[in-house]
């Protein structure tokens, strides 16, 4: 063999011995994909109405373990949809990342050029449900234009902006009362709440006695009516009770952004504030 021969097979060997060994690629791949899981199901909602081109279904799994936080994206999936629902929806994970000790929830939004149209409101964990085939009922949202009275006594308007709860028939949690907190004590049986029905009645909690009473409602305008309520007494929650009672009858309008509620009094400064909650 001459010298230059020599030096292209040594060059050749060179190049062999630095570049990727194809098995260990393989293994490498294998393991990435080995924890790979597959959720699937349909995504649907009860309004009569067909969607304009270019709607997009977007599904996302989320860590919703740590209460008052954001959640924590798992894995998003997002595609065009046609026609009218329900529509098929697959979204991958790893499942190598879940946690039984937490929890999860599937959610869905049908958007169109980052509107939001539709979106799901209840807590779905698909790692708790029996059902293998997973369906998602959406809720179609108001329109992102505020909803707007104006008042002839000071010019300012309320306004509900981008609500995604109703007013009507929704669990809402007291969470504040003026600038003060509400943490639901130890000693109470329940949280403080507030529901409003579609017959025009209300009930609720206010920390030591469930009341029941009625309500007005029309646009962003809201009253309340006088309430009855059992007559215990507590070892907590009666201050609570006593503020949120006084709040409620001092109430002339309403204001939604997102998922809080906000009650306002006739000068339109907020007295009290809510939190929707879902329950599966």
């Amino acid at each position: 063999m001459n010298l230059k021969a020599f030096f292209i097979m040594a060059s050749l060997l060179t190049l062999i011995g630095c570049g990727d060994d194809p098995m260990q690629q393989d293994v490498s791949e294998d393991q990435s994909t080995v924890n790979n899981q597959t959720l699937s199901g349909e995504v649907t909602y009860r309004e009569r109405k067909l969607l304009p081109p270019g709607v997009t279904l977007q599904v996302t799994l989320e860590d919703v373990s740590k209460m008052d936080v954001a959640s924590v994206l798992i894995a998003t999936t997002s595609s065009v949809i046609t026609g009218a629902p329900p529509y098929a929806f697959k979204l991958d994970y790893d499942q190598g990342i879940i946690n039984s000790k937490m929890r999860y929830s599937l959610r869905a939004k049908l958007l169109l050029n980052e509107k939001l149209l539709f979106t799901s409101t209840e807590q779905l964990d698909p790692f708790k449900t029996a059902s293998e085939k997973l369906n998602i009922n959406l809720t179609m949202v108001q329109s992102n234009r505020p909803k707007v009275n104006h008042h002839p006594d000071n010019g300012l308007a309320v306004v509900s902006v981008n609500p995604l709860a109703d007013l009507v028939n929704t669990y809402w949690k007291l969470t504040k009362l003026g600038d003060q907190t509400i943490v639901m004590s130890e000693k109470q049986s329940k949280e403080a709440f507030l529901q409003l029905q579609a017959d025009g009645k209300t009930k609720g909690f206010g920390g030591c006695n469930m009341f029941h009473g009625i309500y007005q409602h029309n646009g962003n305008d809201l009253s309340f009516g006088p309430s009855m309520s059992t007559k215990k007494a507590c070892m907590a929650g009666m201050d609570t009770e006593g503020k949120f009672m006084s709040a409620l009858g001092e109430v002339k309008y309403y204001s939604i952004h997102k998922e809080i509620l906000s009650v306002l009094n006739g000068k339109k400064q907020k007295i009290a504030e809510f939190k929707a909650i879902y329950f599966n």
